[in-house]
């Protein structure tokens, strides 16, 4: 059903021109809403955790529609650029960049760099913006179990000119990304992603069980580790984002380090959700199953 559904999204958008991208985000999105009822329920939940003493229920309810618009946009543009043939072309949405001197001072110590990195903006076009500007930034992605589904999003990540490293196997994974580093270049951790395992740190108010990845690579590579987003614009283009170099806590005992630092990467993290609370996707389930064990 999802390779037969992203075909078709794929075929439709063809019919579209590239303008129409605002009104059929918007349709979509608000369709999303009324359509996903798991989905919706989530991100309530959860907007509600964090907002509901400084916010209404309406304008709670108002954020979640805006989260659905944002993520259908991202999508849409996605499949209108991937449809076309010119799926490199979409970096052109992305008109502004600001702490470029961030990553090239870093770069320079000949380390390579941990892109500390969420679920924030357009987070699919962050790496392929990067190469496109002439750097080099993989990624660490999980396979899928559909064969000919991984296929068709490898085909797609190729197109836009993303590089990925397999997450599995594990040891070879930490090893490629490891060597990856040690020839200066450049390696995005997405530290909010949901994970089997990790530690529990604070994050937007709440214990959540959080993936110690980042910091574990910048631990062993001594990388420098800065943050790095693509946010939306009010003009509807993006801006790539990056900040200046977050200092990491190397102490030796390896294992309260991890945690430290993790606990250290989530508030940058926080930061940025809570300057752009519509641009993060808030459809994780660990905000409120840790609610409710705090509880």
């Amino acid at each position: 059903m999802v390779r037969r559904s992203v075909n078709a999204g794929l075929l439709l958008t063809r019919l579209f021109p590239m303008r129409a991208i605002g009104w059929l985000s918007r349709g979509a999105g608000s369709l999303g809403y009324h359509v996903l009822g798991r989905n919706r329920k989530l991100a309530l939940a959860n907007l509600s955790l964090v907002y509901g003493r400084t916010k209404s229920p309406g304008e709670v309810r108002e954020m979640v529609r805006e989260v659905f618009r944002f993520g259908s946009r991202c999508a849409f543009e996605l499949m209108l650029y991937c449809g076309r043939g010119d799926a490199a072309d979409i970096y052109e949405l992305v008109r502004e960049t600001d702490g470029l001197e961030h990553l090239d001072k870093a770069l320079r110590k000949g380390k390579g760099v941990v892109g500390l990195c969420g679920h924030v903006g357009n987070f699919v076009l962050l790496g392929g913006k990067l190469n496109s500007l002439g750097y080099r930034c993989a990624t660490i992605m999980r396979q899928m179990r559909d064969e000919q589904l991984e296929q068709m999003f490898s085909e797609i990540r190729r197109k836009v000119g993303q590089i990925w490293i397999s997450k599995f196997p594990l040891s070879q994974s930490v090893r490629q990304s490891l060597t990856w580093l040690s020839e200066g270049k450049i390696l995005a951790m997405y530290v909010d992603q949901r994970s089997q395992t990790g530690a529990i740190v604070d994050f937007l108010g709440l214990p959540v069980l959080t993936a110690t990845g980042t910091a574990f690579f910048a631990l062993k590579s001594k990388a420098p580790v800065l943050p790095m987003f693509i946010i939306r614009r009010d003009d509807g283009h993006y801006e790539l984002k990056i900040g200046p170099e977050v200092e990491v806590i190397d102490t030796g005992n390896i294992k309260a380090d991890i945690y430290t630092n993790t606990a250290k990467f989530v508030k940058v993290i926080e930061s940025y959700i809570r300057q752009y609370p519509t641009q993060w996707f808030w459809f994780d389930s660990r905000l409120k199953w840790m609610h409710k064990a705090k509880r």
